[in-house]
């Protein structure tokens, strides 16, 4: 069935802008990482090897030790759970603070000290982490994506002490306007990609193909009118109800409803059922897809119906000579433990996050406080993202008023080749910086 949209007032609706942000986080954040399982080369994470111990040497830079008293630093991770492992956020962060103590001058100078908390994706044990960060006096949290972020969090805020993450799925966090920082946009997958994908080819409309379920359909029914319309474009929401298999008859009335750019959301079965769809009804737009789409079930099952198709990464996920990239893979040869998996993205994030702090707190001097590290990093200019050619972030509180806490508004966009991998290179989008 399709479902109409309704205008959304962004403030004058608090209430509903805040119901947005929850439903939308959680699958958003989720669509930013792109073809992760793949064997080609172009895989989740860094891959391969910098080479020689001298390439390694290299790529860290000059040795810049830093000296005096330890400045401690939270970090949280859900680590091991029943579900999944995410211990190599920890290994990478424990890496990563070697690096940064011997080669970036720590923090103003000053040696970081790692106060290392796992979750287990408990908010129990989650809000265990609070304390302990407080009694151990740390100045800042770090994390890159946790489960049960919201438990830590607001002691930590109560505390006046910031956090600086990767991406997260909490609306607290994300609305947080005092002291939280996050890299990921959670709006982007939604609203951002299409719109550029509609405007690259040159398309009135964008058709979204959408589980019907609130976690999707919530940010266009209450913001989608109003943000397609102020990029010039018709909005149509096309919700499938969940488990159904044959999407043919709601595919072949897109197809003969004038030119659109569809745009999928939705797990890798979802999107097999759509494409099939699609093709059956001679479809020829541009088709953009969310990361849950491409799996080796989708690309075993689609094949070279993939190619073509749009995604967006929040790096340059694959690319051998971006220079990020090689610098995370030397440090994890050089300071990570021998059993690191590269190729998982989860590594990624922990190195985006840290190297996008040391460059928000370059310069730093003084007296290392909760208070003085927010100053420095809201201040902090416009600065290259990390690993993501062409974008910046900044944590001032403007990349989206929707999401204050977050300090970039872009990704990169790329197409699927005939295996369903990324092409390079990236192009950077979504972001004015």
């Amino acid at each position: 069935m399709e479902q109409a949209t309704r205008t959304g007032h962004l403030r004058t609706r608090p209430l509903l802008r805040r119901t947005v942000v929850a439903a939308v986080a959680a699958l958003a954040l989720t669509a930013t990482a792109c073809g992760g399982d793949s064997d080609s080369g172009t895989d989740g994470g860094a891959g391969g090897t910098t080479g020689t111990p001298g390439a390694a040497l290299s790529l860290l830079g000059p040795s810049n030790p830093a000296s005096g008293e330890p400045v401690k630093v939270g970090f949280i991770s859900d680590g091991k759970t029943p579900a999944f492992d995410n211990t190599i956020q920890i290994d990478v962060a424990n890496a990563m603070t070697k690096f940064l103590n011997e080669h970036e001058a720590g923090i103003g100078g000053r040696p970081i000290e790692l106060v290392v908390c796992e979750t287990a994706a408990d908010p129990g044990k989650a809000g265990d982490c609070a304390p302990q960060f407080i009694q151990a006096d740390v100045a800042i949290v770090v994390a890159g994506e946790s489960t049960a972020m919201d438990a830590v969090w607001r002691p930590m805020h109560d505390a006046g002490i910031p956090i600086f993450l990767y991406a997260t799925t909490e609306q607290s966090v994300v609305l947080d306007r005092d002291s939280t920082f996050a890299m990921g946009d959670p709006t982007v997958g939604l609203g951002t990609m299409p719109i550029n994908v509609a405007k690259d080819n040159n398309v009135p409309k964008v058709t979204v193909v959408g589980v019907d379920v609130p976690v999707v359909t919530g940010f266009y029914d209450a913001l989608g009118q109003q943000v397609f319309s102020e990029a010039g474009l018709e909005l149509k929401v096309v919700a499938i109800p969940p488990g159904q298999a044959d999407m043919t008859p709601q595919m072949a009335q897109i197809a003969g409803d004038g030119p659109t750019e569809v745009h999928i959301i939705g797990n890798d079965s979802f999107c097999i059922a759509a494409f099939n769809g699609l093709e059956a009804a001679g479809f020829d737009g541009p088709i953009s897809v969310v990361n849950q789409c491409v799996s080796e079930a989708s690309r075993t099952a689609l094949g070279d119906i993939l190619e073509g198709v749009y995604v967006l990464a929040p790096f340059a996920i694959g690319d051998e000579k971006n220079p990020d990239l090689l610098q995370y893979r030397a440090i994890v040869e050089t300071y990570g433990k021998n059993d690191i998996d590269l190729s998982k993205s989860m590594g990624d994030t922990i190195y985006v996050t840290m190297m996008a702090l040391h460059r928000a707190l370059d310069g730093f001097t003084g007296e290392v406080t909760p208070a003085a590290l927010i100053e420095k990093i809201r201040t902090a200019p416009a600065l290259p993202f990390p690993a993501a050619p062409g974008l910046t972030f900044q944590c001032n509180g403007a990349a989206n008023p929707l999401v204050p806490a977050v300090c970039n508004s872009g990704a990169l966009l790329t197409t699927l080749d005939a295996q369903g991998n990324p092409t390079l290179p990236y192009k950077p989008f979504g972001h004015d910086g």
